[in-house]
């Protein structure tokens, strides 16, 4: 394995995937959003680690900064042997992007959607290739993690309205797990839907554990005073950056696609995910959000 592009590689588990992928040998091109961030890590692991190292600057709650990413990464005609998306954020409020969309949905799925799509249509991801989604047990209703929604939103998580994708028709508000677990769904759903048709391209979803990161920050005095609580509680990045690594290594040796991995383990998602018809039913309404937003 030469190259792997990973988003979200300047914090938490994404930083500490970087780190043991340099300590490999591995070239590291990544996606984030911080300018000065994105210059010390890519000097942090040229000099430590005598790698190449490139950055792309990007926001996953626009559109339009993937898509000018992307352009500048197809200009270097770099060929990858792994995507990592990592890149997420919880969300516990309704709130949209500067596309009008739900932002758990694009920030988490639909910009890595698009990402994943552009890479494997301009055929930049070699044969035998993979794609790995850093997704969450939180897709699940059936998950711990989703205990605040047993009242509120429940018969909602761990399916997906197709006919109010925005939740335009019904407005959800107030303190909820439900746009983290459908974002974190619509990775799992991709990964068997696209793995079926890309047999070159080794496609897969992990839970990389219950870990504390800066993840739900962005949520008010709330999320500020839970993160430290979150990381004092749960386990930290780097065990869960290890797992993806040992699954990334998994992969590769053994040829495995279409699969979720809670952990380190082969595992079973929720049944909504394994539905064919919901698959095509959601990359179509991606494709279109996309096209809509002349996204392409």
């Amino acid at each position: 394995m030469k190259n792997v592009l990973v988003t979200g590689a300047t914090s938490g588990i994404g930083l500490e995937l970087v780190k043991l992928l340099a300590e490999k040998k591995i070239n590291i091109l990544f996606f984030a959003r911080n300018k000065k961030k994105s210059a010390d890590l890519k000097l942090l692991l040229e000099k430590k680690y005598d790698i190449k190292v490139d950055y792309f600057l990007s926001d996953f709650s626009d559109l339009n900064s993937i898509k000018i990413a992307i352009q500048n990464f197809l200009k270097k005609n770099i060929t990858i042997d792994c995507l990592v998306n990592n890149a997420g954020k919880v969300y516990f409020s309704y709130g949209k992007t500067k596309d009008n969309l739900e932002r758990s949905f694009q920030i988490n799925y639909l910009s890595h959607f698009y990402l994943a799509e552009k890479l494997i249509q301009e055929k930049v991801l070699l044969e035998n290739s993979q794609v790995l989604n850093v997704s969450s047990v939180a897709h699940s209703p059936n998950s711990s993690i989703n205990s605040l929604d047993n009242i509120k939103h429940k018969k909602l998580v761990g399916q997906i309205n197709f006919e109010d994708i925005n939740y335009e028709k019904e407005k959800l508000r107030g303190f909820t797990g439900l746009f983290y677990s459908r974002s974190k769904m619509s990775q799992i759903m991709w990964t068997y839907h696209r793995s079926k048709s890309l047999k070159s391209i080794k496609i897969n979803s992990i839970h990389p554990g219950l870990l504390g990161s800066n993840v739900i920050f962005d949520n008010g005095l709330l999320g500020k005073i839970l993160t430290p609580l979150f990381k004092l509680f749960f386990r930290s990045s780097k065990e869960g950056a290890k797992n993806i690594m040992f699954v990334i290594e998994k992969i590769s040796q053994e040829k495995i696609t279409g699969k979720y991995f809670d952990e380190r383990v082969i595992s079973q998602s929720h049944e909504f995910s394994y539905v064919t018809e919901n698959q095509k039913k959601l990359f179509d309404i991606s494709k279109k959000l996309l096209s809509e937003r002349e996204i392409d």
